[in-house]
């Protein structure tokens, strides 16, 4: 470009300065400059008011692109969130506040990059800025901090260690409907697990009390993680027995999880794939949650089938998933939908689908109930 406009080459060459005050381009054209009006990149959304301009100025148009920058730059902000997470600031911050100097010295940064992070999560509202001292807004002070009713930090973790860097290569996944997510350490493994396991807590406890597990002897929780899902069912009806059934590197982090829970002497751990290996038999209930949405339709009729080979007679079968609402999807099935693709080629699903699913592959639908959103139970029946 330099040696160009040395030679006095015609060809133009455009200088965007996209946020000056002036929102001019200067146009650099066989030696001359012109002026256009532009819009700037960064700007302020403005609210529609017209309180925004100043008094004598012209209205501002009707249409600008903080949105669009917004949305583009939200990774930055993400990775800003994921970092100070981390390096635990928001655990740092006390009540009445810190300057950027004292932070920087609880959580081990320079000066300008625990200001510099700071003023990233101001903008997104996670942290308040008054003078010099920034202090946790309310809803980091509850969920971050690790003094509220919730600590969401196990699942920032997740999407900082894997999610992130696996939505990398988003344009792959959806393109081919493959997951593209690389295998898991152990780190990562525990990292998921923790992460899933503060999700669903809230529908798991709903599962144990909005179905009656009293007619039952035996459960197979299929998926079943760390043991998110069965331990509250065996907690609360001590006359069950179960077996959790997951890949052998997930069962080895569970038994770690659940070698000192109370329900520990009634849970067997079999490490196994549920689409290669033999699945254990003589179960009368079969918990299957969070796992439909990891997989294609193809590959979960195959589950269902491989299910009904092994259910007991007189057996059921409890889904337990984010169900799509076609006409009002959940956020979290929005975000969801994404997730589970980068995962494994997965989706959110319909229940209208599931259930043709059940019809094609030996089970009956006799029951659809509503959990914590956007979670619900299908319960279904082997068709004899």
């Amino acid at each position: 470009m330099a040696s160009s406009m040395a030679k006095g080459v015609a060809d133009p060459v455009v200088v965007a300065v996209a946020w000056a005050s002036t929102h001019r381009w200067i146009t650099i054209i066989g030696g001359s400059v012109a002026d256009q009006q532009i819009q700037r990149v960064f700007v302020p959304p403005s609210d529609g008011s017209g309180s925004d301009v100043p008094h004598g100025a012209d209205p501002a148009p009707p249409l600008n692109p903080a949105r669009i920058t917004g949305v583009a730059s939200g990774f930055m902000t993400a990775k800003a969130l994921f970092v100070a997470a981390e390096v635990g600031l928001f655990a740092a911050m006390p009540a009445e506040g810190a300057t950027a100097p004292i932070l920087a010295a609880r959580c081990d940064l320079p000066v300008r990059s625990a200001r510099a992070l700071a003023d990233l999560l101001v903008a997104t509202g996670l942290l308040e800025h008054d003078g010099e001292r920034y202090r946790n807004a309310p809803d980091t002070e509850a969920f971050l901090a690790g003094r509220g009713p919730l600590d969401m930090r196990p699942m920032l973790t997740y999407w900082d260690t894997v999610s992130y860097s696996t939505w990398a290569r988003a344009s792959v996944a959806f393109r081919t409907r493959e997951g593209v997510r690389t295998d898991l350490t152990e780190a990562q493994i525990q990292a998921y697990e923790s992460s899933v396991a503060l999700v669903t807590a809230e529908t798991a406890a709903d599962l144990a009390g909005a179905y009656d597990f009293g007619p039952h002897r035996r459960v197979l929780d299929v998926g079943g993680g760390i043991g998110t899902f069965v331990k509250p069912i065996l907690g609360a009806y001590p006359q069950l027995t179960a077996t959790l059934l997951d890949l052998p590197e997930v069962v080895a982090v569970a038994r770690d999880k659940v070698a000192d829970d109370a329900v520990a002497g009634r849970l067997d751990l079999v490490g196994a794939d549920v689409f290669v290996d033999p699945l254990p038999a003589g179960h009368d209930v079969m918990v299957v949650a969070n796992v439909l949405h990891l997989f294609s339709p193809e590959r979960n009729t195959d589950l269902l089938s491989r299910l009904r080979a092994v259910v007991a007679p007189e057996g059921r079968l409890l889904l337990v998933d984010w169900w799509r609402d076609a006409s009002a999807p959940h956020p979290a099935t929005r975000l969801g939908a994404g997730e589970f693709l980068m995962i494994s080629g997965g989706d959110t699903y319909e229940a209208g689908e599931v259930a043709q699913w059940l019809d094609t592959t030996g089970w009956r639908v006799v029951a659809h109930l509503p959990l914590a959103a956007p979670a619900g139970l299908i319960v279904a029946e082997p068709i004899e």
